[in-house]
Formats: C-alpha cells, sequence, structure tokens
C-alpha cells in the first residue's frame, strides 16, 4: 500500500488498533489501489464465520472506498460468555492491571479505551463521576482507540477506586493475553456488564448509552445475555 495511494488517504483518520486490523485484510486478500470488490468478493464469501464476515466486509468497505457490489451483509451471531462473578474480579485486586478490569467490567470501556486511560480522564461534578471518551485522533487525552464518543457515568464506589490508581502503559493484546492467564477476557467483561446493568436496572436504555451502541437491539440481542422473553419484556417497557 503506497502512502499517497488512494487507501492510504482513506485510512489516514482510522485509529490504530483498527488500522492494524484493516492492514491485515489488505494483506489476506492481496489488495491494491486498483482493487475492486469484483476481485475479492468471492474470497470474501469463503469465511465461514459470519461474524468474521461481517467485519471484514465493514472493513473492506473503508478500504476500498465503496460498497457497490460487496456481498450481502451477514447478521451477527451473539456469543455467550461464561460471565465471571463479582468475586472472580476482585480476585484480582492488587493486581497492576486490576483498574483496567475494574473499568471493564464496572464502567463497560473497551480494552482499546482502558489501555489509553489516565488519572487526568477520572472526573467528578458535583455528585457524578464519569469518564468522557472522545473518537478524535487528536483530542488531548489518552482515550484515542475509542470506536465511539460519548460520557461514561462511574458508579461512586469505582470512581473512589480508581481515580488515584496507577494505570500503566500496556498495549490491548498485551493486556488481553494477562488476562486470558486468569480466566478473562476484555469482551467478555463488556458482555458481564451489560448484563448486570440490564437485569439490575431493568433500564436496558441505560446499558445502551453507557455502551455507546447505536441501538437498543444491539445492546440487548448482542451483548446482554438475557432470555428471549425477557428482551421482548425490556423492549415493551422502553
Amino acid at each position: 500500500m503506497s502512502e499517497t495511494g488512494a487507501i492510504a488517504q482513506r485510512l489516514e483518520h482510522v485509529d490504530p488498533m483498527t488500522l492494524r486490523k484493516y492492514e491485515s485484510y489488505i494483506r489476506k486478500f492481496n489488495i491494491t489501489d486498483a482493487t475492486t470488490w469484483k476481485d475479492v468478493r468471492r474470497d470474501v464469501e469463503k469465511v465461514k464465520n459470519p461474524n468474521t464476515r461481517r467485519s471484514i466486509i465493514i472493513g473492506l468497505r473503508t478500504i476500498l472506498g465503496s460498497s457497490d457490489g460487496a456481498p450481502r451483509m451477514p447478521k451477527a451471531v451473539a456469543k455467550v460468555y461464561d460471565l465471571p462473578e463479582r468475586e472472580d474480579i476482585f480476585a484480582l485486586e492488587g493486581e497492576r492491571y486490576f483498574p483496567l478490569v475494574v473499568l471493564m467490567a464496572f464502567a463497560g470501556l473497551r480494552v482499546g479505551e482502558a489501555c489509553c486511560i489516565s488519572n487526568a480522564d477520572i472526573k467528578r461534578s458535583g455528585t457524578s463521576f464519569f469518564i468522557d471518551v472522545h473518537q478524535s485522533k487528536q483530542n488531548t487525552g489518552r482515550i484515542k482507540a475509542a470506536k465511539t464518543e460519548g460520557r461514561v457515568f462511574l458508579p461512586e464506589w469505582v470512581y473512589d477506586l480508581v481515580k488515584d490508581a496507577d494505570f500503566p502503559d500496556v498495549l490491548p493484546n498485551s493486556l488481553f493475553k494477562w488476562m486470558k492467564r486468569r480466566g478473562l477476557a476484555p469482551h467478555q467483561l463488556r458482555h458481564f456488564y451489560a448484563t448486570t446493568v440490564v437485569k439490575h436496572s431493568k433500564n436496558p436504555e441505560l446499558a445502551r448509552r453507557q455502551l455507546r451502541h447505536a441501538n437498543l437491539q444491539t445492546t440487548l440481542q448482542v451483548y446482554a445475555q438475557v432470555e428471549s422473553e425477557d428482551i421482548s419484556q425490556l423492549l415493551e417497557a422502553v
């Protein structure tokens, strides 16, 4: 991929984590500035996992600069996690990355967002405790890998736990490996958070806003691990 080519220009403002993923697609499908959907469609359709195929199609839309001729977008298939107990999470208290685990499990931060946290990002205004997540690469904070922006509110006990924490510099992949050795996964904690908020607050819209999803269906059908009949009842209450 030439640094002055059309693809490079399209990816100029893509965040670093997403850029690495897109670069892997470019290598996998031998994409150049001259590549069109016609050249890659058959290979994309051979990808069996619908979630992986969906991710690839979304990425290639950006890389190729068009959705004309793209394969049909498969529906996302919700992954069901074996959710941890609170005791499993607090068993890590005192370990180096525990504050990051807390923010993923009890504030719903994505792993890339958690890895960029500094003490300056933990804020208080009156009786409100929050983190402002910014999507722009030019923002002055350290949360630069966000897929979506917005204010994430914290329970007061979480604020008290992390406000003076030592936030270590760590790459998302390194944190993922550290958590895996302890039987946890970053996305598992995001599901844990969604499920906890929906079940305890009975307010799915609160979970949607905290997770910064575009629509409520994503929150309930993909992230919150509740029964189908519970989803129907929750939607009726909104």
